[in-house]
């Protein structure tokens, strides 16, 4: 009796568009429609992120352009507007000033205010046009369409594994010997949160900071949306 051939690794194909990647052209055909869908049909060549109008992606593009007029003064992070660095250094004070008029918790920006509300509410404006289910937040929606898709945008950078939203990597990050998402590029230290990264920093001397140092730099995972 002959030897069996090995059998041929399965091909992986991967989105010209975003680097997302999938194991077959149904799955691979699906997540296209995400870029050029009718509801966000505009998107960056460079990232993929989508927009609604051309003026919402010039606006991005000054962003890979290096066209930032407003700076963090806390953490020297970038921002192309004055409402989005506004809106940032709240990370910062801790400032909440968008009261929820149901249960009085509060939130930093009016957009995460009213998709608070619809817990309250029940309303659901978003709805996967691949089942019919309804959200209440975009980022649900977009989250649960990957179910549909086969997306797996978030990686690893410990052992390159894929998942396909934040709280499923945060998750397989503690299999790492419970390592956190943030980990200290100085000490290695982890913090469970960005914020504590940047207090963290903080402890650190001047000189012990590379030059090209950035936040970054101490994520444990790769987000490609």
């Amino acid at each position: 009796m002959g030897l069996m051939s090995p059998t041929a690794p399965a091909e992986v194909l991967v989105c010209d568009q975003c680097g997302a990647t999938f194991s077959s052209e149904d799955a691979l055909e699906a997540h296209r429609q995400t870029h050029t869908g009718t509801d966000m049909a505009v998107f960056c060549l460079l990232c993929a992120k989508r927009f609604q109008t051309q003026k919402a992606l010039q606006q991005h593009m000054e962003v890979h352009a290096g066209m930032h007029s407003y700076i963090c003064s806390h953490c020297e992070r970038p921002f192309p507007s004055h409402t989005t660095l506004k809106r940032h250094l709240r990370s910062h004070t801790g400032d909440h000033p968008f009261e929820c008029e149901f249960c009085g918790s509060c939130f930093r920006d009016d957009g995460t205010l009213r998709g608070h509300k619809r817990i309250h509410t029940g309303e659901k404006p978003y709805e996967c046009n691949g089942c019919g289910k309804r959200f209440s937040l975009k980022h649900q929606l977009e989250t649960h369409y990957r179910v549909h898709t086969g997306e797996k945008p978030f990686e690893c950078k410990l052992c390159h594994q894929r998942s396909r939203d934040y709280s499923a990597m945060i998750k397989h990050l503690r299999t790492h010997n419970g390592a956190s998402p943030y980990q200290c590029t100085i000490c290695q230290d982890f913090c469970p949160s960005l914020a504590a990264m940047q207090k963290h920093m903080k402890g650190h001397k001047p000189e012990e900071v590379p030059p090209d140092w950035r936040i970054e730099k101490t994520y444990l995972y790769v987000c490609y949306v």
